[in-house]
């Protein structure tokens, strides 16, 4: 695990930001854990598009593709109330040149963009081999997720403090010095952000975020991956006496 350190013990701060700093030593550590967990959701997001040269031609082979996707849902046993679906819209396509848009109509071409979440990961595999090869699918997305999200927040918050306590313990012993209290914890990516905020704030506060990492756009996977990577990062100033 891999963390970064900085110790200021002088009343005065070599960030470049015009507030002024606090008038006591202090500590900042920031602290950062993954932990793989296994997917237990996958949502998938996908568009059907149609064109033509008639408006009810193009029309017709949207509800085509549509007809299709539900009886491939119906094949797998998987509910059609898990399928979500917006409306549907229509452009027309004209021809144009460089100099000249808006000439005579091509035809028009209609889209529908749909969701569906599924919890058996199971039929994943072969419910994603049929569907990218339905006519007029597109856009085809993936996000794998876990539905104990808040658990894992939970587990890895307390972690991370306890772990970014003890290394401020550690290191106020090493200057001699012992830890007052937390001035602050933040998520923040970097120290200058972290003390910028920490600036102006009277009371300690503490934020958190969950990050998974996913499956997305070109790096589609057709198979439901082992694990998932959750991230987690925390930053803390301490005041030192």
């Amino acid at each position: 695990m891999k963390y970064l350190l900085t110790i200021f013990l002088l009343a005065f701060s070599t960030f470049g930001y015009s507030n002024p700093v606090p008038d006591f030593p202090f500590i900042i550590l920031t602290e950062r854990l993954e932990k793989r967990v296994k997917p237990d959701v996958v949502e998938v997001s996908f568009g059907l598009t149609a064109f033509s040269s008639t408006s009810a031609e193009s029309m017709e082979s949207l509800r085509s593709a549509g007809k299709s996707v539900i009886s491939l849902l119906e094949k797998h046993e998987i509910p059609l109330n898990l399928l979500e679906s917006t409306q549907i819209d229509k452009r027309t396509k004209r021809a144009s040149t460089d100099r000249a848009y808006n000439l005579e109509i091509l035809g028009y071409e209609t889209t529908q963009d749909f969701k569906l979440k599924l919890s058996e990961l199971t039929k994943y595999p072969m419910l994603m081999n049929e569907l990218i090869a339905i006519d007029g699918v597109n856009e085809i997305d993936a996000i794998f997720e876990s539905t104990q999200e808040k658990k894992y927040k939970a587990e890895m918050i307390q972690e991370l403090s306890n772990n970014v306590r003890k290394k401020a313990d550690t290191l106020a012993e090493a200057q001699s010095r012992t830890v007052k209290r937390v001035y602050g914890i933040t998520t923040r990516r970097n120290f200058g952000e972290a003390y910028a905020i920490f600036l102006l704030e009277h009371v300690p506060e503490i934020h958190a975020d969950f990050t998974t990492t996913r499956s997305r756009g070109m790096d589609l996977t057709m198979m439901a991956p082992e694990y998932i990577v959750v991230n987690q990062r925390i930053t803390a100033i301490y005041e030192l006496k």
